[in-house]
């Protein structure tokens, strides 16, 4: 591709930036050096981050200490990729870099990497650029033949190229993204999906806030020249364009945008394009086909004559249809191919039967807030009364409760005096209350079992203790060890079944200080 830009190299351009670069950045003593705000550098179309090495080096070399960073993003061919397509990715690209410049960052953009650099700063809420240097940019489009254009289109000409640009598929090409005819402009404005939009001539729902965020720029500088050779005409570099006759009129002169729609436009959708696309195709139809035959006419003489039959033939047929195409604003796109309708794009799913309404915008449902639907709203500690006694947060909702003897009214909130308890509540509860003493009834049986093991393990003891009284006199170390694991054994087993009775009856005492009520303090 090097030899489409022969007379447009960027280092050219770099003497044109030197005075202007000495503006934004001007020489500091040696102890200060280091306190210059970033840079960064965009390239243009067919270009790459190696084609500004040399305004890479004149910064290093004039500005010690300058952060330059020169994005290698849609190199060479990957430049034509839909220019939306490409702010997002520099939009990915420049957000760290801005977050670490407090004092905010220099923006130099060159070519069609200028359109690029002016819709980043219109979508970035927060961004931080302090000075945007626009630098041989068609800001108000390119009309004229190029070289790239002859290698892109070799057999349309200018005149003819809005016939590519301005439909669907055109528009996936960055070039036609900013082809500006001046002698289509209505099929220009109804199209565009990149310039029109950036520029304010169309009105779409963001245009208010896009506006805004332009403005947060601190200085904007514009470069351009007769000599350009490519940007066509080279007014555009400085918002000035070519009206229907091919006269330029200056920034000043151009004509105001149109005032917005009365009645509005479909949720996320910027242009509705009424397209006429020729038709060419095959059609099948019967063609009569004369056969001559001999036979007999009046006074029994031959005469020649024909019958007419039928045979299915091919017919090519032209013709021109209307189509209609629309094209979404950014942060929106189609359900499928043929949509009419655009729908909102969230980066993260919303969660707990949100809707996402608008561009990483979630519409939670009842009970869930935070921006993705993802916090449960405690409905309990807000400032408005939910229930009359007790409430409880669950997910997404809350649930009232009631202290005895009160219970939960019909609306779910307030409790009243309830009714006596219904025969069939009664029978569970004293279906519960058997159940309890039988347990309790096993309990007695379990304990005096074991009060029987110990006293016939404490006779055992008592009579143990007399055979080792009797076996003491020797020394103890002449105990055999049998003899010792056999004792201290027994006496572990007896210290288990005491503990174990201790237990038994402390249940037993729990039981006896129990007054039967089953039912919790609270009930919903």
């Amino acid at each position: 591709m090097p030899g489409l830009w022969r007379q447009r190299l960027p280092s050219a351009w770099v003497l044109l930036l030197l005075p202007f670069l000495q503006l934004l950045m001007p020489a500091a003593p040696a102890p200060h050096r280091g306190s210059y705000k970033p840079v960064i550098v965009v390239h243009g179309l067919f270009d790459s981050s190696y084609s500004f090495r040399h305004l890479l080096d004149y910064i290093n070399e004039t500005h010690p200490g300058t952060v330059v960073t020169v994005l290698d993003l849609f190199d060479g061919r990957e430049s034509l990729r839909p220019l939306w397509e490409q702010v997002q990715g520099f939009r990915e690209a420049v957000g760290p870099i801005m977050e670490k410049a407090a004092e905010g960052v220099h923006l130099i953009c060159y070519s069609q990497g200028g359109l690029v650099c002016r819709a980043l700063l219109s979508v970035m809420d927060e961004h931080n650029v302090d000075s945007f240097i626009s630098l041989s940019s068609p800001q108000m489009g390119q009309y004229g033949d190029t070289d790239y254009l002859k290698w892109l289109f070799p057999t349309s000409m200018r005149s003819n190229l809005y016939r590519i640009c301005y439909s669907p598929w055109g528009q996936e090409f960055s070039i036609c993204n900013y082809w500006h005819d001046p002698h289509h402009d209505d099929l220009y404005l109804n199209a565009s999906s990149f310039l029109a939009l950036i520029n304010g001539e169309r009105d779409h729902p963001n245009a208010t806030a896009w506006r805004k965020n332009f403005l947060r720029v601190g200085r904007l500088v514009l470069i351009g020249g007769p000599d350009d050779g490519v940007i066509t005409p080279w007014q555009s570099s400085f918002f000035g364009f070519y009206d229907a006759n091919e006269t330029v009129l200056e920034m000043e002169e151009q004509p105001c945008p149109p005032p917005p729609p009365r009645h509005g436009c479909s949720v996320g959708v910027c242009s509705n394009q009424t397209l006429v696309v020729p038709l060419r195709y095959n059609e099948s139809y019967s063609q009569p086909v004369y056969k001559p035959y001999l036979t007999l006419c009046a006074g029994r003489r031959v005469c020649s004559t024909y019958r007419t039959t039928y045979r299915v033939a091919w017919r090519e047929v032209r013709r021109e249809v209307q189509q209609t195409h629309v094209v979404c604003c950014q942060g929106w796109k189609k359900p499928h191919p043929g949509a009419l309708t655009c729908e909102a794009i969230c980066s993260k799913p919303c969660l707990n039967g949100g809707v996402c309404t608008g561009p990483d915008q979630c519409e939670c449902a009842p009970g869930w807030g935070g921006k993705h639907c993802h916090v449960d709203v405690d409905e309990c500690r807000t400032s408005f009364t939910l229930c009359s006694h007790g409430c409880l947060n669950t997910p997404g909702s809350f649930t009232c409760g009631c202290p005895q003897p009160l219970v939960l009214g019909s609306d779910g909130r307030t409790c009243a005096a309830g009714p006596l308890e219904s025969s069939t509540n009664a029978s569970i509860l004293s279906v519960e209350v058997r159940e309890a003493e039988r347990e309790e009834q096993n309990l007695r049986w379990e304990v005096a079992e074991l009060r029987a093991r110990l006293e016939r393990l404490e006779q055992w003891a008592t009579q143990a203790g007399a055979w080792v009284r009797a076996v003491l006199p020797m020394p103890p170390e002449e105990l055999q060890p049998e003899q010792v694991a056999e004792l201290w054994g027994r006496g572990d087993r007896i210290e288990s079944l005491s503990d174990q009775v201790l237990l038994l009856e402390e249940k037993l005492g729990a039981c006896a200080c129990e007054d039967n009520s089953l039912g919790p303090n609270f009930h919903g």
